[in-house]
């Protein structure tokens, strides 16, 4: 019939919500796009021959993965994340969690996780016996350990 359809993607159909976006180290080209709708609070369409704005004034809870797959500390976050400074002032906050690698207690939580899916009660008793420990994560700012720059 030669119609076109524009279909909304995700910021806009969280427009006056929230859009929460996991894998965010893996968007792309699609970067750019984002800052323009975070900045201005709508998107611009033109496709098909149709033009027009949409709203998207939303709030972003982002999660991504280290470029490396784990986080360096002698690198800035935005280097850790290969993101640039733009995207990343449009956060208001930034949390970054560490995970300390410790093959035992990485044994046993898995065990743990194992046993509590698995509906065996054995495997969740001998799980509980580990007596596994969780301490409270380690809180880096933007500007590296305690402390700061910007407003991360």
């Amino acid at each position: 019939s030669g119609a076109s359809e524009v279909e909304a993607g995700a910021l806009v159909l969280a427009h006056g919500g929230l859009c929460c976006i996991d894998e965010f180290d893996k968007m792309g080209a699609d970067y750019q796009s984002l800052l323009v709708a975070m900045e201005q609070g709508e998107v611009s369409i033109a496709k098909g021959g149709t033009v027009g704005v949409l709203p998207a004034r939303t709030s972003v809870l982002a999660a991504a993965n280290p470029v490396c797959g784990s986080y360096n500390r002698a690198k800035t976050v935005m280097e850790n994340l290969n993101m640039s400074e733009p995207l990343l002032s449009r956060f208001d906050l930034v949390f970054i969690l560490l995970d300390a690698s410790d093959m035992t207690k990485d044994k046993h939580l898995s065990e743990h996780v194992v046993a509590l899916h698995s509906g065996d009660g054995t495997r969740v008793e001998a799980a509980r016996q580990a007596q596994l420990e969780f301490r409270p994560l380690q809180l880096l700012t933007a500007g590296g350990e305690g402390g700061g720059k910007g407003n991360h």
